[in-house]
């Protein structure tokens, strides 16, 4: 990953300058600000050696027991790949808490791979305790739209879908859900956040009010 970051400082569009990181957008024409925060989940792919050796990060199964990710500032070894991981995911909670209880802006997003689901709990934690609006995922390969979700606190995430090039968790023709993006209308008092599939049609639509921050 450290060359996807290093690219951001010789590219006009590429915007990636550190694993996690946070950014102010002003609108002053329309009164508001907004706080978005990119955090790196990675640590939920992050597993045991022998463990699903398709889909893990630390697994022996495609990568040398004597690799070291230590120049670009990973893991010194597969046998401390999953501790790295969970140490850098616990680094990015705190930073993250502290963050949000600072933040005055009108409304505070989070933006990270992992799908709605994941981390549920503390998700539902920085929601109710710490004023998070919203929270955008990826991960599967299909839209979803969770809307006030009981199982985030009342938090809005959506899964985005749209990515994964010819790979989908269904095929399109069973599913109107596996291919398209979501339409974001944001302003001072609302976000409406609405889910339009590969062939234009509308799947679903919500409107997200920003917490009452203290």
């Amino acid at each position: 990953w450290d060359q996807q970051i290093a690219y951001t400082w010789v590219s006009n569009r590429w915007v990636l300058p550190a694993a996690y990181y946070s950014t102010h957008v002003s609108y002053p024409d329309q009164g508001f600000t907004v706080d978005l925060f990119m955090i790196d989940s990675n640590v939920f792919d992050a597993k045991d050696l022998s463990q699903d050796s398709e889909h893990n990060l630390c697994g022996a199964m495609h990568t040398p027991l004597d690799a070291s990710c230590t120049d670009a500032g990973g893991p010194p070894s597969l046998g401390e790949c999953k501790a790295w991981f969970e140490n850098f995911w616990r680094e990015q909670q705190g930073w993250l808490e502290g963050k949000l209880g600072a933040s005055l802006a009108t409304w505070q997003i989070i933006v990270t791979h992992f799908p709605c689901g994941h981390a549920a709990g503390w998700y539902s934690d920085l929601h109710n305790r710490l004023g998070l609006d919203f929270l955008v995922t990826g991960h599967r390969h299909q839209q979803e739209l969770w809307a006030n979700s009981p199982a985030l606190g009342g938090l809005s995430c959506i899964v985005t879908g749209g990515g994964g090039g010819i790979t989908s968790e269904q095929s399109p023709s069973l599913s109107a859900s596996q291919y398209g993006f979501f339409d974001l209308a944001i302003s001072k008092d609302s976000l409406r956040v609405e889910m339009i599939n590969h062939n234009g049609a509308s799947l679903s639509m919500a409107t997200v009010v920003p917490v009452q921050k203290p």
